[in-house]
């Protein structure tokens, strides 16, 4: 005998929309399924309003339309047990978090930064949130010992696997608006401080004349110009070099965080080795970063990536599914 879940997705169309910010824009993915089968797929970049409507013309077109979405509040995390006993012996405040258990692990996330969320998420008629420790759990391969990293443009997520079961987890969340910020901030400040020095070697060397009349016969001595347009001067875009410096110093955030969890991992949870390490990416990935964190950790890194999106949506169609 069927399940009246299993007939609808054998009778009827169901639509599924996933979302998450990324900077001021929300990154979208509608899909419609019948049959077990993907029938349509949009992806776009929407702001608020646009998603808003994009969200309510869905329903109108269908009432069986499920929104779903992902958290990446840093409290949040993973533990090796359901029990709450385990939680205790972690310092775990379990009156301040809700508990996801599942086969042999629990997610939990800080109730404060749910509920808020929540809120926030009304206007979007939100079903389904999930953490992004499920999306590595969705890719995650049949090997022990295993650490993998979800490097989005807004967070990065750590979870260490030890005979199949995570017992690891750490997230850091990217503030890029406060780095691009920084960086105009002390550019200014450094260019200040150089028109200061430089107005104080001109005093201090004012009341040396000779050294002016030196310079004169300095300048008898250099060719003219004649023509001030033949002069090549290299054109230099602020905003290339300024995209250079983010990505730099996003790397090396990105570096020191995978290396510092190996450390805590190795010193405050297992000792045993790390075997395979995979990079879960969704976005465009340079060749030469993968290649700087094995030439900092000596390992070899396994790059996938993934459609976080779809993962989401996937994730919403399981739920309906149990």
């Amino acid at each position: 005998m069927f399940k009246l879940n299993k007939l609808k997705t054998l009778f009827f169309k169901e639509t599924f929309i996933a979302f998450y910010k990324e900077n001021d824009n929300f990154l979208v993915q509608k899909k419609v399924v019948k049959n077990e089968k993907v029938i349509e797929e949009i992806n776009n970049s929407l702001n608020e309003e646009e998603l808003i409507e994009f969200i309510n013309k869905a329903f109108i077109e269908n009432t069986q339309t499920y929104i779903s979405t992902i958290i990446d509040s840093f409290n949040q995390g993973i533990v090796d047990s359901c029990s709450h006993t385990k939680y205790k012996e972690l310092g775990i405040n379990i009156d301040n978090i809700k508990i996801l258990c599942l086969d042999n692990y629990s997610i939990f996330i800080g109730l404060y930064e749910l509920n808020n969320y929540k809120k926030e998420l009304n206007k979007f008629k939100t079903d389904f949130i999930f953490s992004p420790y499920l999306i590595i759990d969705l890719h995650k391969k049949d090997k022990n010992n295993s650490l993998y990293m979800l490097l989005t443009n807004n967070f990065i997520i750590i979870t260490i696997y030890s005979k199949k079961t995570p017992v690891y987890s750490n997230i850091h969340q990217f503030k890029v608006e406060d780095i691009i910020q920084n960086e105009d901030e002390n550019n200014d400040t450094q260019f200040e401080e150089e028109s200061i020095d430089n107005d104080i070697d001109i005093i201090d060397d004012i009341d040396d004349i000779d050294d002016i009349e030196s310079l004169d016969d300095s300048l008898d001595d250099i060719d003219e110009i004649d023509d001030i347009d033949d002069v090549d001067i290299p054109n230099i875009d602020q905003k290339e070099v300024q995209e250079e410096i983010l990505t730099t110093k996003t790397e090396m955030e990105i570096i020191e965080f995978l290396k510092s969890s190996i450390k805590d991992y190795y010193e405050n949870y297992n000792s045993d080795f790390l075997e395979n390490i995979y990079l879960l990416y969704t976005d465009k990935l340079d060749d030469k970063f993968s290649q700087n964190i094995e030439n900092e950790i000596f390992m070899e890194i396994n790059t996938e990536k993934i459609d976080i999106l779809s993962d989401i949506n996937n994730l919403a169609l399981k739920e309906l599914s149990v």
